[in-house]
């Protein structure tokens, strides 16, 4: 049996001796990969999901094979009188297209949609300010009050989510397969059936054709319910509580206002229009002269290279005003209001409940210093920073 225990030893020495030698080389790994594809944030370069190469790698296919297709027939088919002539036309192009403003252009243009994709995911209202009001507001006494409270503030919630759930469900793609109808609503739970039917079937195509404001003002007339049976007893909080769901309906408001109102058609026409014409110029612009005149370039390329620079940078440019434009679709890049939605749900849900009780009310371990300081591992120190005073932890 020693002679058991003490090989048991010798081979857990051996495993704890081999687990550095083990790190060292995983570690010289991860060095050789970090110095082949860089690490952290100069990675981003080699990823697919939402990147400039998913989204132009199509384009900028067909934009070089143009290209190379017309330098071909420049090159080897036409006669020196002909190449001559289209040599003019090169110089003609290049010269023309060298006056359009289209970085400034675009510039100003992705600038303009990139605000407004930050500003709608900033205006989206959350409900757990709401919550919190309810929760310290909407409390009953011990018995059948606490019951009715509880429903109150539960309710409240449910109707605040059914009304952000409305109004977003019409400009937002995702939630509109997730709830194509009241009927599919209805079998989540978050409508009644005879709420359902007080509001409508919500199919109406007009811009202020929603009943999606109807729960806002249920919620209200029940707060004002609960105010005049003893429920809510503080009348500031009771206008703040109000102030909350106001502002709740104004941001829902802001944010289906920005997508009723887009960016001027014209605006968004003329940009498109001068990347186009821009870059259907240098196919002819962009070619390489044969018959060189003093002040022509001293090379003779076939592939464009700084073409393939422009045009990853300027349609990239456009790509990214495009796929910001409508954040309510469902490109990579849009907003995912069906996990947002979750997370509204389940937080707001948890906070007006009664689940459970908050923790303990306890002494924390920097009670008794005077120059409290934050540890690597304060557990290693936490009878020390008790002291002798440990067992007096729990408020009497």
């Amino acid at each position: 049996m020693f002679h058991m225990e003490f090989m048991k030893k010798i081979c857990s020495k051996v495993k704890e001796m081999e687990q550095p030698e083990m790190s060292k080389v995983m570690a010289g790994k991860l060095s050789l990969a970090d110095k082949l594809l860089g690490s952290g944030e100069s990675r981003v370069m080699f990823r697919w999901r939402s990147s400039l190469w998913k989204l132009l790698w199509q384009e900028l296919l067909a934009y070089t094979a143009s290209f190379m297709m017309i330098s071909m027939v420049y090159r080897y088919t036409l006669t020196m009188e002909q190449q001559v002539q289209l040599e003019k036309l090169i110089r003609w192009c290049r010269h023309q297209s060298t006056g359009l403003p289209i970085t400034f252009l675009l510039g100003f243009y992705v600038s303009l949609v990139v605000k407004r994709w930050w500003e709608q995911y900033c205006k989206l209202p959350w409900p757990d300010t709401i919550a919190i009001f309810l929760k310290g507001l909407v409390v009953g006494e011990p018995g059948e009050k606490r019951v009715v409270a509880r429903m109150i503030r539960r309710t409240v919630i449910r109707y605040c989510l059914l009304a952000y759930i409305l109004c977003i469900r019409r400009i937002s793609s995702r939630l509109k397969k997730r709830f194509p109808s009241m009927q599919d609503l209805a079998k989540t739970g978050i409508v009644r059936p005879d709420e359902s039917s007080r509001i409508g079937d919500e199919e109406s195509q007009e811009v202020h054709g929603s009943n999606w404001w109807m729960p806002l003002k249920w919620s209200v007339e029940i707060l004002n319910k609960a105010k005049q049976e003893g429920l809510v007893t503080s009348a500031p909080g009771y206008s703040h509580m109000l102030g909350r769901l106001s502002e709740f309906r104004a941001r829902l408001s802001e944010v289906a206002t920005y997508v009723y109102l887009p960016v001027p058609l014209v605006y968004t026409q003329v940009v498109h229009l001068a990347v186009y014409v821009y870059f259907a110029v240098s196919l002819i612009g962009e070619q390489w002269i044969i018959w060189r005149q003093p002040g022509d370039e001293e090379v003779d390329l076939y592939y464009p290279i700084f073409m393939t620079v422009r045009f990853l940078f300027i349609f990239g440019w456009l790509r990214v005003a495009e796929t910001l434009y409508n954040p309510f679709g469902e490109d990579d890049e849009d907003f995912e209001l069906n996990e947002l939605l979750n997370r509204h749900f389940k937080v707001a849900m948890t906070i007006v409940d009664e689940n459970e009780e908050h923790p303990e009310l306890k002494k924390d371990i920097f009670w008794n210093q005077a120059d409290p300081e934050l540890i690597e591992n304060p557990e290693m120190d936490i009878e020390e920073g008790f002291g002798d005073d440990k067992e007096d932890f729990v408020f009497k």
